[in-house]
């Protein structure tokens, strides 16, 4: 074991985003390329994803996110040790996770402290977050949730009665509705 092992739950995460194969690069690594690697490939995936997923939005937001992350990138290729590459990451999910907020606060020189009342963190001044769900995504989101609760055979047995009923209601709701289900 060494001292990069302390950072597990971050490997984790880097391995839900990318993969096993960055999680065995990065298990007892001390290598600052391997580092710098996976962590800019997370941040470049965080921006695809963005730049992908997020379809209603202003110019001026969506372009300080982007230079927000390109910044972090920038950051990680000037860094000299793994400890300097995490804290670089660190601070760039911070400022973006304000951002996804609607604004990121720019405090530094201006106050000594800040507490923490409801309106000083009410980021709506410039935009407002809405996180929309259709139809068709609430659908997906029940199949995921119930698959996961019941397992894949008694789902499908499930999604069978369901399709035996020819209900015209949508299967979460027929789900949701059918008392034998629910007990």
């Amino acid at each position: 074991m060494n001292e990069y092992s302390k950072y597990f739950s971050l490997k984790s995460s880097i391995e839900n985003l990318l993969g096993t194969e960055a999680w065995y690069a990065l298990k007892e690594s001390d290598s600052i390329s391997t580092w710098r690697k996976f962590l800019s490939k997370a941040l470049k995936a965080l921006k695809v994803s963005i730049n992908e997923t997020v379809q209603i939005c202003d110019d001026s937001w969506l372009t300080e996110v982007n230079r927000c992350i390109d910044k972090g990138l920038e950051g990680l290729k000037k860094r000299s040790s793994i400890d300097e590459l995490i804290s670089c990451l660190t601070a760039t999910l911070l400022d973006v996770s304000f951002l996804q907020t609607g604004l990121l606060p720019r405090r530094k020189g201006k106050v000594d402290s800040v507490n923490l009342r409801k309106d000083n963190w009410r980021h709506d001044v410039h935009r407002q977050v809405v996180y929309l769900q259709t139809p068709k995504q609430r659908e997906s989101l029940f199949w995921s949730t119930q698959q996961k609760k019941l397992g894949v055979q008694a789902q499908m047995e499930r999604y069978g009665q369901y399709r035996r009923s020819k209900s015209k209601l949508p299967y979460s709701e027929w789900c949701e509705n059918d008392e034998s289900l629910n007990q």
